[in-house]
Protein backbone atom coordinates (compact mmCIF):
# COMPACT_ATOMS: atom_id res chain seq x y z
CA UNK A 1 0.00 0.00 0.00
CA UNK A 2 1.65 3.21 -1.12
CA UNK A 3 1.15 6.20 1.33
CA UNK A 4 -0.33 9.61 -0.22
CA UNK A 5 0.36 13.09 1.58
CA UNK A 6 -2.40 14.66 -0.73
CA UNK A 7 -5.19 12.65 -0.01
CA UNK A 8 -7.08 12.76 3.48
CA UNK A 9 -8.86 10.41 5.50
CA UNK A 10 -11.54 13.70 5.52
CA UNK A 11 -14.40 14.01 3.42
CA UNK A 12 -13.60 13.76 -0.15
CA UNK A 13 -16.19 16.22 -1.29
CA UNK A 14 -16.01 19.45 -2.78
CA UNK A 15 -12.77 21.80 -2.04
CA UNK A 16 -12.52 25.63 -1.65
CA UNK A 17 -10.63 27.38 -4.01
CA UNK A 18 -8.38 28.65 -1.61
CA UNK A 19 -7.92 24.87 -0.07
CA UNK A 20 -7.62 23.85 -4.31
CA UNK A 21 -4.66 27.05 -4.79
CA UNK A 22 -2.44 25.30 -1.16
CA UNK A 23 -2.68 21.76 -2.45
CA UNK A 24 -1.55 22.84 -5.95
CA UNK A 25 1.47 25.26 -4.59
CA UNK A 26 2.07 22.83 -1.92
CA UNK A 27 2.72 19.92 -4.99
CA UNK A 28 4.63 22.40 -7.10
CA UNK A 29 6.97 22.99 -4.12
CA UNK A 30 7.69 19.58 -3.87
CA UNK A 31 8.42 19.17 -7.46
CA UNK A 32 10.55 22.16 -7.59
CA UNK A 33 12.53 20.36 -4.23
CA UNK A 34 12.51 16.64 -6.43
CA UNK A 35 14.12 18.84 -9.15
CA UNK A 36 16.77 20.62 -7.04
CA UNK A 37 17.77 17.54 -5.20
CA UNK A 38 18.35 15.95 -8.70
CA UNK A 39 20.30 18.60 -10.14
CA UNK A 40 22.38 19.23 -7.14
CA UNK A 41 22.73 15.17 -7.46
CA UNK A 42 24.16 15.63 -10.91
CA UNK A 43 26.89 18.08 -10.67
CA UNK A 44 28.04 16.45 -7.92
CA UNK A 45 28.73 13.22 -9.64
CA UNK A 46 30.18 14.95 -12.56
CA UNK A 47 32.66 17.07 -10.01
CA UNK A 48 33.58 13.83 -8.29
CA UNK A 49 34.67 11.94 -12.29
CA UNK A 50 36.19 15.22 -13.11
CA UNK A 51 38.20 15.05 -9.58
CA UNK A 52 39.13 10.97 -9.72
CA UNK A 53 40.77 11.50 -13.28
CA UNK A 54 42.56 14.44 -12.38
CA UNK A 55 44.00 12.21 -9.16
CA UNK A 56 44.72 9.60 -11.33
CA UNK A 57 46.33 11.10 -14.21
CA UNK A 58 48.33 12.79 -11.62
CA UNK A 59 49.68 9.54 -9.69
CA UNK A 60 50.13 8.30 -13.70
CA UNK A 61 52.27 11.04 -15.11
CA UNK A 62 54.63 11.01 -11.58
CA UNK A 63 56.82 8.27 -12.97
CA UNK A 64 60.25 8.19 -10.75
CA UNK A 65 62.33 6.49 -13.38
CA UNK A 66 60.88 8.09 -16.25
CA UNK A 67 63.92 8.35 -19.07
CA UNK A 68 64.69 12.23 -20.04
CA UNK A 69 64.79 12.90 -23.27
Amino acid sequence: MQFDHFTSNQDNGLMSIEDLRALRLRKQKIESEKKARKYILEINQRYRKMRGNKSNNFLKNMKPFKKAA
